[in-house]
């Protein structure tokens, strides 16, 4: 459920800041991203749980370095993602070199 939720949002984020003719593109390399955890995440995890000493504290270990992970990118994205800065840097990039540095 997490999933379809951050999908609609990352969607509808991606709709509104680029451009008609890019948007298909990027739409489809952010669901390519976002997809490949389903390859990458069960390797990852059984190879956190096969190492750990239990199978318990594995997945803790495991569950932590996800929790780690998202609150870093997370953190990441608040400071470096700007919706109105983005959206006038695809619309029209003559006024934002001339605005100079954000």
């Amino acid at each position: 459920m997490s999933r379809s939720r951050c999908s609609r949002v990352s969607h509808a984020v991606v709709s509104e800041l680029t451009p008609v003719a890019q948007r298909g593109a990027l739409l489809a390399i952010g669901t390519a991203i976002g997809t490949s955890a389903g390859l990458l995440a069960p390797y990852i995890m059984g190879s956190v749980v096969e190492t750990a000493a239990t199978p318990l504290a594995g997945f803790n270990t495991g569950f932590m370095i996800c929790g780690i992970i998202m609150l870093v990118v997370g953190l990441i994205g608040m400071a470096l993602i700007r919706p109105e800065r983005d959206a006038l840097r695809w619309t029209n990039p003559i006024a934002v070199a001339a605005a100079g540095p954000a």
